[in-house]
């Protein structure tokens, strides 16, 4: 037995309606997916938006260097200049401010969660005791104004040469930190 259908006018018409709407719908979204369209701001990145890392000590006879491993969290976006925003904390009985030098180009760049970027803490040994100054720690400040401590490199006071520190400009590519500091 063969069951015959009809199909009324009114249903090929809905069918129809929806299909259009749907087709609007779709040429909607891609119009919004437009590459010359204007794209949304990217925020400031934020202490709470990123973790960093440390890695890459080298040492030799008197020059010690460190990486520091800028790394967004998942499904964050942020921006931050080239230049990192860092300052060094010295123990209370420090009185020798440490001579600090940050490397800048004065631009903008994007950090993701596939793009780390990275800056090189350099640094020598004092070769006289009255050539050291101390240092214990390190702040990484962020555009949007939070910041967090930590130590320098490694927990206590680190005796380098009164000279100072160079920290280099934040560059891409993968790095070799370890030890996420929070």
């Amino acid at each position: 037995m063969r069951r015959r259908t009809r199909v009324s006018a009114v249903a090929v018409t809905a069918a129809l309606g929806a299909t259009l709407l749907t087709g609007s719908a779709t040429a909607s979204a891609n119009a919004s997916a437009d590459p010359g369209a204007p794209k949304p701001s990217v925020r400031p990145c934020g202490t709470d938006n990123v973790s960093f890392y440390f890695g890459g000590y080298s040492y030799g006879l008197s020059h010690r260097s460190f990486d520091i491993t800028l790394l967004a969290h998942d499904g964050i976006t942020c921006t931050l200049s080239d230049t990192p925003l860092l300052t060094l904390r010295t123990p209370p009985d420090e009185t020798a401010k440490i001579p600090l030098t940050v490397n800048g180009r004065g631009g903008t760049l994007v950090l993701r969660p596939d793009s780390p970027l990275h800056a090189t803490v350099a640094y020598s040994i004092p070769d006289l005791p009255e050539n050291k100054v101390q240092v214990n720690g390190l702040t990484l400040a962020m555009p949007d104004g939070s910041s967090r401590g930590t130590s320098f490199l490694f927990p206590g006071t680190t005796d380098i040469y009164k000279g100072g520190v160079l920290v280099t400009s934040w560059t891409t590519g993968i790095g070799g930190g370890e030890g996420e500091e929070h």
